[in-house]
């Protein structure tokens, strides 16, 4: 079976199983399997008589279209990869990395609807990572953020902020998967990514964070 027979098969099942209603008109699974593929094949390379590829792959998308999938981006990376993983099989060709390994992540300057891939995984760990306060109580106060940092009004919180519109437990930003992420905690006024409302959502270098009245910024670099 060629390439393209195995993407669309794949595909089709793929909707019927899960994604026909949920998946953005304009952004299949199939589209992003084929961009995939494509960049796999063009970074194929021979080492001593064999042939190899990398293993591991970014796909970006809009954080419209990331947030509208969030709740099933965890299986569409694994089926991905296991594509990636099936197809190098069948053609002989050689992981760098001994297996195939797909992140999905918004980027803000992805259009809703577009892709681009990168070679290598989103790499975030805690040190360097921290929140600043750009509106709020201290104002300019810098926090690290650790494993997970807890924000709310209660003293218990890794992120104490003075601020009667934060709930007690507000939101946390951890690093799940290699990402950093904030997730709202219930809290009564929300939590706020780049002026939109967010349950859960990967965080970039500069995204701004509103917990209440509070504004901070995620800085990763």
């Amino acid at each position: 079976m060629s390439f393209l027979a195995k993407i669309e098969q794949f595909c089709a099942g793929l909707i019927e199983r899960a994604f026909a209603k949920t998946f953005p008109s304009d952004l299949e699974p199939a589209q992003v399997a084929r961009k995939l593929v494509s960049t796999m094949e063009a970074r194929t390379y021979g080492e001593d008589g064999k042939l190899r590829a990398p293993g591991t792959y970014t796909v970006y998308v809009s954080p419209s279209d990331f947030e509208r999938l969030a709740e099933h981006h965890a299986y569409l990376e694994r089926a991905w990869a296991d594509l990636l993983q099936d197809l190098a099989g069948k053609v002989g060709v050689t992981l760098d990395e001994g297996e195939a390994c797909v992140a999905m992540t918004p980027r803000s300057g992805v259009l809703p609807g577009a892709i681009e891939i990168a070679v290598g995984l989103p790499s975030h760990d805690s040190a360097g990572l921290r929140l600043r306060t750009i509106e709020g109580v201290p104002p300019g106060a810098v926090y690290a953020i650790g494993g997970a940092a807890r924000i709310g009004r209660s003293e218990d919180s890794e992120i104490a902020l003075v601020d009667p519109s934060v709930s007690r437990a507000h939101a946390v930003v951890e690093i799940v998967e290699g990402r950093a992420m904030v997730r709202d905690l219930g809290s009564t006024n929300g939590t706020y990514l780049n002026g939109r409302r967010v349950t859960a959502q990967a965080l970039e270098n500069g995204d701004e964070l509103r917990f209440g009245n509070t504004r901070m910024r995620f800085e990763s670099e």
